[in-house]
């Protein structure tokens, strides 16, 4: 016979207990005393038992609804980290979720490339031995070992995951609204209800899908297929200048590939500082990577073994061979299917619309992550989840939209926060703008990674910082004290004055502080800082 377990039901529920476990394992034992009934079951019936501990019997012998405070939809880094958090804060909680926990990001996005893009760098990294006098002899790369290594890295925070949901009801299955209090749940054909409340909907996103002839053809892939890959492609297209696609552009190309990026928009990484996508256009072209922007794909085919992709670039056509075409155009909210009109959910095809307390509006339903349309970022669906989590329990903040920092990890880095400075002149602000280059980092240059800059937004009347951006090498790291600085509403004079440990990369954030103050230290002053009037081009 399997394990057993002990659980300690109540007198009320000592016959749904015996029927559960003559259901599920008719061997289990149920034996009665005096005071709380002890539940001996084996294996299988404690799994289930688990699930369906807080059923209780109604007057005619069915199954009423699990209540919760709080139920969530879906097990990304919004929910999962909000069911925590609602869990600290003494709330009963179930997780719904269809897949595996930890979401996109964890199972099939950020993580999974991360270990991809850290494979990339090591080789890149043997390449360039030789400036250090080292010499690596016959480097080889095994595709099939990466993926181990990528694969081990997502079972271990996964696991890390449920053991800390430990206190959390978690139920497989896919969720759809009654209405504003009931949820049901389908799982291996069966459905049940869940009643609630609060509940948060943190159902993640999906890759967008462009209207683009052929997208239908073998080879052409999203960012899953991306990761089902068993070798490293020959040649590949990829549309799309986003975070997505720049990091597969340059994990492919560093294992050898030829790699061209289509982007529609007129620069790459549309969403960055225009001097981020300029720094980062000058890194690609000593790299090898090519790309269009202004792109428009006409349409995809397949030719011979791979597929050939028509794009028009300034009224000129060109045709790219390749083995396969990711797509990397976006993403979608996931919407449909969780029948939102039946609790009077408003939403839109760009998602769920929220206050700074994550509630839909209904007042009781909250919406967090990417479902929201708001940031396609897992720490900002985890702070979102917990804004979430202590606004059902009473407490807590607002979410600060201001300083939500981004990532995107090419090589250099690429990190920014807060407003850049045509938004800030835009909004009427006259700002004073620092720059620090990364070549004039002692810690940079020795170690051979003076590529980049530092860039500091702030107001010029209060000094108050509005805005960093940076591509360089540590900018992932960087960032979080600029983050910091906005949070708080730090001053240029405040990161100016804040000592900064030397040689460290950090130290460029310090510099740039500086040179917007007008007072550069380590830069020459007529190319470091300017002033910046309203609606007048930098």
């Amino acid at each position: 016979m399997g394990a057993r377990s002990r659980v300690a039901l109540s007198p009320d529920r000592a016959t749904y207990c015996s029927a559960l476990s003559e259901r599920v394992n008719p061997s289990a034992s149920c034996r009665y005393s005096s005071g709380p009934i002890s539940c001996s079951f084996g294996l299988g019936a404690r799994l289930v038992a688990r699930r369906h501990f807080y059923h209780s019997l109604g007057p005619s012998g069915g199954l009423m609804p699990e209540s919760y405070d709080v139920v969530i939809v879906g097990g990304g880094p919004g929910g999962y980290v909000a069911a925590i958090r609602a869990t600290q804060l003494g709330l009963s909680t179930a997780i719904v979720e269809r897949d595996a926990l930890g979401g996109i990001c964890l199972n099939r996005g950020c993580i999974p490339s991360k270990a991809m893009l850290r494979g990339a760098e090591i080789l890149d990294t043997c390449r360039q031995a030789t400036r250090f006098g080292v010499t690596c002899a016959a480097v080889e790369v095994s595709y099939a070992g990466l993926v181990r290594q990528r694969d081990e890295s997502v079972d271990q925070l996964r696991t890390g995951v449920g053991n800390l949901l430990r206190n959390v009801q978690v139920i497989k299955g896919d969720a759809r609204l009654r209405d504003s209090a009931t949820v049901e749940v389908t799982g291996s054909g069966e459905t049940s209800a869940l009643t609630f409340k609060n509940l948060i909907i943190a159902s993640g996103s999906r890759p967008s899908t462009p209207a683009i002839p052929g997208i239908e053809s073998p080879g052409v892939i999203d960012s899953d297929g991306a990761l089902r890959l068993e070798s490293c492609p020959r040649r590949a297209v990829v549309v799309g200048a986003g975070a997505v696609g720049v990091e597969w552009a340059e994990i492919w190309r560093a294992l050898g590939a030829e790699v061209m990026v289509l982007e529609i928009q007129p620069r790459l990484l549309p969403t960055a500082d225009p001097e981020i996508s300029r720094e980062l256009g000058r890194s690609w072209n000593r790299k090898g990577i090519t790309y269009r922007v202004g792109a428009r794909i006409q349409g995809i085919s397949p030719d011979g073994g791979g597929l050939r992709t028509q794009v028009l670039v300034e009224n000129h056509e060109e045709s790219l061979a390749s083995d396969i075409v990711l797509l990397a155009a976006g993403r979608r909210p996931n919407v449909e299917g969780l029948n939102l009109e039946a609790a009077g959910v408003e939403a839109n095809p760009g998602g769920i619309p929220t206050d700074d307390r994550m509630r839909t509006n209904v007042p009781n339903i909250y919406a967090v992550g990417d479902v929201t349309g708001q940031y396609l970022l897992a720490h900002a669906a985890s702070h979102q989840g917990i804004v979430a989590a202590e606004t059902i329990g009473g407490s807590g903040e607002p979410f600060d939209d201001r300083a939500v920092p981004s990532v995107v990890f090419t090589d250099p880095e690429i990190a920014s926060v807060g407003w850049g400075e045509t938004q800030a002149r835009d909004a009427g602000l006259e700002v004073s703008v620092g720059r620090f280059p990364f070549a004039a980092s002692p810690r940079a240059v020795a170690a051979d990674q003076a590529v980049g800059f530092v860039k500091i937004i702030a107001r010029q009347d209060t000094q108050e910082i509005l805005g960093v951006h940076i591509i360089g090498q540590r900018a992932g790291e960087i960032i979080a004290e600029a983050t910091l600085a906005i949070r708080l509403r730090a001053t240029l004079h405040d990161l100016a004055h804040t000592i900064h440990a030397h040689p460290t990369f950090s130290e460029a954030l310090m510099e740039a502080a500086w040179a917007a103050l007008g007072t550069p230290i380590h830069v020459p002053s007529r190319s470091s800082s300017r002033s910046s009037a309203p609606g007048r081009a930098p």
